[in-house]
């Protein structure tokens, strides 16, 4: 830390006062400012690194570019005086954990610890319960078709209106079963490719839009990504020709193919 800074992050015991001398994690700041840190560091290797805080991915075409992108990272870390735990590291995989997901080769999936805990999660009982849980299946939407649709007897019980002991019937039963069902059965998505086309398939029901990203791989259709989103009560009255509609513009904006503006 900075001389000037070291005061301010100070803290006081019954002995006596102390000061970190490096940053410590418990700082309001600490985690924004670290990643700074790390962005600008490595910011001229964008093209085969990134980081979220403390967690570095490197990536590669081959294996003998991926030694030198493993020592240029590394060298630049000893350059910064920051130290890796080699117990947390993983090096020359095929595929890795990366925050809940498994990602390399080309393709990404939700990682099976994850989703295992989430099937062997029990029936909420509190509206503070579902919330907590519709939450962590929010994080694997991307991969489900029509996940808002298929969630949406759940996002009810979340309501205002709904009282805090949620009136669970039988099907809001097969709906948390499905919806587990579903994250265990989870498709692998594949990284997209800039240079080829992409192909885009949308759809619309009576209370959502879902649409599908995805590439031409031979004769195989390889999914990209999954979106999807709740309709307002005012679309919902639309007819099924405006909610197509809508659901076509709506995607392709999602996705960046048209002017957010």
């Amino acid at each position: 830390m900075d001389l000037e800074c070291k005061e301010l992050a100070s803290f006081k015991i019954h002995r006596q006062q102390y000061q970190f001398k490096v940053m410590s994690f418990g700082l309001k700041n600490a985690s924004a400012t670290f990643q700074r840190v790390i962005n600008r560091a490595l910011s001229q290797y964008r093209n085969f690194s990134c980081a979220y805080i403390d967690d570095i991915d490197v990536y590669s075409e081959n294996w003998e570019e991926h030694m030198i992108h493993l020592e240029t990272i590394l060298c630049k870390l000893r350059e910064l005086n920051f130290a890796v735990n080699l117990k947390k590291c993983s090096f020359a995989r095929p595929h890795v954990k990366y925050l809940g997901h498994v990602i390399g080769s080309g393709r990404h999936q939700p990682d099976p610890d994850k989703t295992n805990t989430i099937e062997n999660l029990p029936q909420p009982k509190t509206k503070k319960e579902l919330r907590s849980v519709v939450g962590l299946c929010n994080y694997y939407r991307e991969y489900i078709p029509s996940y808002s649709e298929l969630v949406y007897p759940l996002t009810e019980l979340t309501k205002k209106k709904v009282p805090d002991n949620i009136p669970w019937t039988k099907e809001h039963d097969l709906t948390f079963d499905r919806l587990k069902r579903a994250l265990v059965e989870a498709p692998s998505l594949y990284t997209p490719r800039p240079d080829q086309p992409f192909i885009v398939h949308s759809d619309a029901s009576q209370i959502g839009v879902a649409a599908c990203l995805s590439q031409r791989a031979g004769e195989k259709c390889c999914p990209i990504a999954y979106v999807n989103q709740k309709l307002t009560t005012c679309q919902q009255s639309w007819s099924t020709i405006e909610r197509e509609a809508f659901a076509i513009v709506w995607c392709l904006k999602k996705f960046g193919f048209m002017d957010q503006k």
